[in-house]
């Protein structure tokens, strides 16, 4: 009788070869006086997941008619190597500005390598799916409330990324005028230590550390008219531990973070669950069907502006201060659009 082990190598084996059902595996098994259960099998190819080092090999399934399932082990591709300077390279040149620049033939090089190399890792199916080239009528992407980015937007970031890159701390030179008057933003040319970039939603955001303040500010790109170099920073902050779990990137409307609940029905609680809102999220449904969603976080207005999209769909559990700012802006609005109160100028 064979091992747990030998059967295990066995079906490793035979699945390097080519593809096979539950069915198959549990037949051939059989020819190869392995006798075990088609429910074994399952329990093997369990096993065999977790087992695998996810790096080289990994276990693809196929689902086809009738919920069928092909099982099969690809190896991941090494052949292609990106050296540190193709990804400085392709970072610097068309993470950010692929859509703004004409490529050099050395930068095309770089493209098709990484584009080579990302296929390499994807599975089976999703590299079938994206060789087909689709045409545009079967897909749009969005770009609902995404920034148009012009020449100014393109040089404070582009500055922005070579002085975080060499660790270096800024000044901000000038803000748009919307903004000048904003008690919450650095004095100008105050020395500030770059953090972080957030791509958020379609936008461009910068938080940096005051040294003066001892405090974080988060800026929106169309906020900073320019910045300029201020001195190189003596000491690199740890991002983690100066940047608390927030949703989104505003700043906070009350000092703390908070444990918060919100309960949803099926619909649109599913949906919700199914998708990534914040690092912190998880959910627990509930016998009758609704969902809980749990999140630690800061307390801001992207995260009230995020609730209220769902109008009647959602219930604010816990915290109360929560509900009472989520209660404040509801009855702001009330008193704005009968007139007897004019917007707000704190965004």
């Amino acid at each position: 009788m064979k091992s747990p082990q030998e059967i295990a190598l066995k079906i490793y084996f035979l699945l390097k070869e080519k593809p096979y059902t539950v069915e198959d595996l549990f037949h051939k098994l059989k020819t190869l006086d392995i006798q075990i259960s088609k429910r074994s099998v399952y329990r093997y190819l369990e096993k065999l997941e977790h087992s695998l080092n996810s790096e080289e090999e990994t276990i693809e399934i196929e689902v086809e008619e009738k919920n069928k399932k092909t099982f099969f082990i690809s190896t991941n591709s090494k052949d292609i190597k990106i050296s540190q300077s193709d990804w400085v390279s392709y970072i610097n040149n068309n993470y950010i500005f692929q859509s703004n620049y004409n490529f050099s033939i050395e930068e095309k090089e770089i493209n098709k390598k990484i584009v080579d190399f990302i296929q390499a890792k994807a599975p089976i199916k999703s590299q079938i799916v994206s060789n087909l080239k689709l045409k545009n009528d079967y897909y749009e992407a969005t770009s609902f409330g995404e920034l148009i980015m012009n020449d100014k937007h393109k040089k404070v970031l582009f500055k922005l990324l070579y002085y975080l890159s060499n660790n270096c701390s800024i000044g901000v030179v000038k803000y748009s005028d919307s903004v000048v008057q904003n008690s919450n933003i650095p004095v100008l040319n105050e020395e500030l230590i770059p953090l972080k970039i957030w791509y958020h939603r379609g936008n461009y955001s910068l938080s940096f550390f005051s040294i003066e303040e001892e405090k974080i500010h988060t800026l929106e790109l169309d906020m900073i008219e320019a910045i300029n170099y201020h001195s190189k920073t003596a000491e690199k902050l740890n991002n983690k531990e100066i940047i608390p779990p927030t949703f989104g990137y505003h700043p906070p409307i009350v000092d703390g973070i908070f444990e918060i609940v919100l309960q949803f029905p099926a619909n649109p609680g599913e949906h919700i669950r199914n998708r990534f809102w914040n690092k912190s999220q998880r959910f627990e449904k509930l016998e009758d069907g609704s969902i809980q969603m749990y999140l630690t976080s800061e307390i801001n207005i992207e995260l009230i502006g995020w609730i209220s999209m769902w109008l009647d769909n959602v219930k604010i559990l816990k915290p109360e201060v929560l509900k009472n700012h989520f209660m404040e802006k509801l009855n702001n609005m009330v008193l704005i659009n009968a007139d007897k109160l004019d917007a707000i100028n704190n965004g």
